[in-house]
């Protein structure tokens, strides 16, 4: 058996280095390491051949009841000379091999059971004291004999958080979130989120967003979290913005696939207004609070310029932020434009994205025309940003108003430092874009004067 020649040679000697590799490995990481292999009659013993062999016949223990190991020892071909052949077998095979059968092949602890013993069964309905995880385990010497992959992807340093928030069990995502919160704080060991992209989906989907790509996200965390926390995004979206072209992006699962859904949608939501107060901000408000708690995660990962061309592409991130930037709650509403703003210099616009990149305008445009301070420098910073790559100088050119630009230029004529810094900030970064732009800050009356 343990000559066997033929064209599997090579694939039977790849096995049995494999094998040998994950015995060694076995035997150092519990103390008991080995260099060199035994010889028996003259050449090295097959160790591979003998733990497939003995645990084809039930494993140490049967083996050495039956008295089998003369057999055995006749199956490898050993010389005459070679007398104590079981004898040696059966040591060779305790010293190496007992161990790792006990474990790999049986499944058990081995801290507890002496060799040549078996594991002392545990009453009915009895619970192990230990969890041996290892026996969830399969070697590649396993998986190579068997045809099964050995390629696996390392595991994200997150991905506890991930299959917390995918469990959907309240604790869990709570602590989940607590947990995001406080690594977004860290300074010197901020998330990264490129380990884990799947993280921003989720956060999301737990803040009533999803992604129009996964459907599942939505019946999930959408209909089955509603009916078993009480907790509907859907409905605290529509209360908190009142501008009717942003409320585009609150749903995209509505009742408009049956004949007057739209309208029936549109008098419920006159009747709640009409017989319902408003929300009222605060601890009690379980859905602000979880949106509230999601945004400050975003705007924390937003200042690390690693997360920043991330969080920039995923689509579903940049309907959240415009969604914060219209919300009724100023909270909310200044961590949105405070993340747009940090990521709007890695932002590219999709001009077949039409609906987002005009609500983008219009975001700034708004705000812009405010008679806030914080929004109308906001407004700046994000346009500002968004100028600095190249590919959105056509759009900007088409989107960004006359009246824009002079308001802008109005903000020079104030005595307030941080307004006039900003206008400038702007302006430089408009006129960087070109012609078009240059044309219509000089068309502004008394622009170049002032």
């Amino acid at each position: 058996m343990a000559n066997s020649t033929g064209k599997n040679l090579p694939d039977q000697r790849r096995k049995g280095l494999a094998f040998l590799d994950e015995l060694r490995q076995f035997h150092q990481s519990r103390g008991s390491p080995f260099k060199k292999i035994p010889i028996v009659g003259g050449k090295e013993l097959d160790l591979n051949a003998l733990y497939i062999r003995v645990v084809s016949l039930g494993g140490f223990a049967k083996v050495s009841d039956k008295n089998q190991w003369t057999e055995l020892g006749e199956e490898f071909n050993f010389p005459r000379s070679c007398s104590n052949a079981a004898f040696v077998l059966k040591q060779y095979y305790l010293r190496y091999l007992e161990k790792y059968e006990k474990v790999h092949h049986f499944g058990e602890d081995d801290e507890d059971v002496q060799p040549g013993n078996l594991k002392p069964s545990l009453p009915i309905g009895a619970i192990p004291c230990s969890y041996n995880y290892q026996q969830h385990c399969v070697s590649d010497y396993l998986r190579q004999s068997y045809g099964l992959s050995t390629d696996f992807v390392a595991p994200s340093d997150y991905n506890k958080l991930v299959l917390s928030l995918l469990s959907g069990l309240p604790n869990e995502v709570d602590f989940a979130i607590n947990v995001c919160t406080l690594l977004s704080n860290e300074s010197k060991h901020a998330m990264q989120l490129e380990k884990e992209p799947k993280l921003v989906t989720l956060l999301l989907a737990h803040a009533g967003v999803f992604d129009d790509s996964l459907g599942s996200f939505s019946a999930v965390f959408g209909l089955d979290w509603k009916e078993k926390t009480s907790r509907d995004f859907n409905k605290f979206w529509k209360d908190v913005i009142e501008d009717t072209e942003v409320q585009d992006l609150i749903s995209e699962h509505r009742n408009s696939n049956t004949p007057g859904g739209e309208h029936m949608e549109e008098r419920r939501r006159r009747q709640e207004v009409l017989f319902h107060p408003s929300r009222e901000p605060g601890l009690g408000d379980a859905e602000g609070q979880r949106v509230l708690q999601v945004a400050l995660i975003l705007r924390n990962l937003s200042f690390e310029e690693a997360n920043v061309k991330l969080l920039a592409t995923n689509r579903t991130c940049l309907r959240f932020l415009l969604l914060c930037a219209h919300c009724t709650f100023i909270s909310l509403r200044q961590l949105g434009l405070d993340t747009l703003g940090n990521v709007a210099g890695e932002l590219q616009l999709d001009p077949v994205d039409f609906r987002t990149t005009h609500l983008m305008f219009h975001t700034i445009t708004k705000c812009l025309m405010s008679r806030d301070r914080f929004l109308k420098m906001r407004a700046m910073e994000i346009l500002g940003n968004l100028s600095k790559a190249e590919d959105n100088g056509v759009l900007i050119c088409e989107y960004v108003d006359q009246d824009s630009y002079r308001e802008v230029i109005s903000l020079l004529t104030l005595p307030d430092v941080m307004l006039l810094i900003s206008s400038l900030e702007v302006l430089y970064q408009l006129t960087e874009l070109g012609e078009v732009t240059c044309s219509k800050i000089s068309s502004v009356e008394r622009s170049i004067g002032t």
